[in-house]
Parts: structure tokens; C-alpha cells; sequence
């Protein structure tokens, strides 16, 4: 390169630098954060204040449990018993087991996949009306072991990481639906 390249190289650095924080100030303005005070919910005031309101009742099955209590813990930190609770989210899970490896000397799997499948719907506490609806899907993957307390404790391990892994996941959705908009 020669020097004139050089020169006219370093001052549209400056310029191009200038214009990518010009857009970034503009573009600043639109973003609204989802669990601010100023995001409005669909079902009055604030979407952070509306999670506070909903109820989790209980749900059937060992990863049903787990989901709950991370649904509890995810909505509103662990629950003030006392908030009115103006929504529910009802949900109900499903499980399967993929077998990923086989030792065939053995006829034993040595490791799996649990797939674990919520399907949920919100909906408003006093007319039932549906807020939103949803299904989930996780992939658990665990390894088997010839001892049988060790393969018990692993497939536990994974349901209780499907659970929380599918309470994230829902609580993002139902945010999202919650923004009024």
C-alpha cells in the first residue's frame, strides 16, 4: 500500500467508528427491556408484576414436580403467598427415552436421551379465558452404568435438568406473550 492509501485508510476508520454509535444511539430508543416497568402486559400493568400473579398448580409426574417448583421459582422468586394471583399456567408432561450406544457384548445401553415434552396454557384466574398456549421440548442426555444406583441417579439428574431447562424456556414464552402489543 502506499502512503496515500494508508492516510485515506485511518480517516475513514473515525467516520465509519462515528456512524455505527450514530446508529446505536438511534436504534438505543427502541429497545425496551422485557422485565422493565415500562413494558406494558396484556393483562395490565407491567409484565414483570403480571408474572408475579400467576399460579402454578400441581403437575402429575416426577418431572411434572420439578417443573413446578422451577416454575414457581422462575415467576416470582419463590412466592409471596399473599399476591392475588390473576393468571394459571396448567401444564402437563411427557416422557421418553432414546437409547443412544448399545454395548453389544453385554445387550446393555450405555448411555440415553430423556425427552421430555410440557404442554402448557395460560390462562386468565377468573374467566378462564386463554392467554397463551405452548408446547416445550428438551433433550436430556445421560450416561447408564452397569450399577444400578448409578443409573438411577443419572436418569434423576436428567429430569431434573429437563425441568429446568423446560421452566426457562416457558417463562420466556409466556413473557413474550404477556407484552401487550
Amino acid at each position: 500500500m502506499s502512503s496515500s492509501e494508508t492516510g485515506t485508510m485511518t480517516r475513514r476508520r473515525p467516520l465509519a467508528l462515528a456512524a455505527a454509535l450514530g446508529l446505536a444511539a438511534l436504534a438505543g430508543g427502541c429497545f425496551q427491556p422485557l422485565y422493565g416497568e415500562g413494558t406494558v402486559s396484556r393483562v395490565g400493568g407491567n409484565v414483570r408484576n403480571a408474572m408475579l400473579g400467576i399460579e402454578v398448580p400441581e403437575i402429575k409426574g416426577l418431572v411434572g414436580h420439578y417443573l413446578r417448583n422451577e416454575l414457581v421459582f422462575e415467576f416470582d422468586g419463590g412466592g409471596e403467598p399473599d399476591r392475588q394471583k390473576i393468571l394459571k399456567l396448567t401444564a402437563t408432561t411427557r416422557e421418553t427415552l432414546e437409547v443412544i450406544t448399545v454395548d453389544y457384548a453385554n445387550g446393555r445401553a450405555d448411555s440415553a436421551v430423556l425427552v421430555a415434552t410440557v404442554d402448557w396454557q395460560l390462562t386468565r384466574a377468573g374467566s378462564n379465558e386463554t392467554v397463551a398456549t405452548g408446547q416445550s421440548v428438551v433433550r436430556a442426555p445421560y450416561e447408564r452404568s452397569q450399577q444400578r444406583f448409578a443409573s438411577l441417579r443419572a436418569a434423576r439428574d436428567a429430569q431434573v435438568r429437563a425441568a429446568k431447562e423446560l421452566a426457562q424456556l416457558i417463562k420466556a414464552r409466556v413473557a413474550a406473550a404477556l407484552v401487550a402489543g
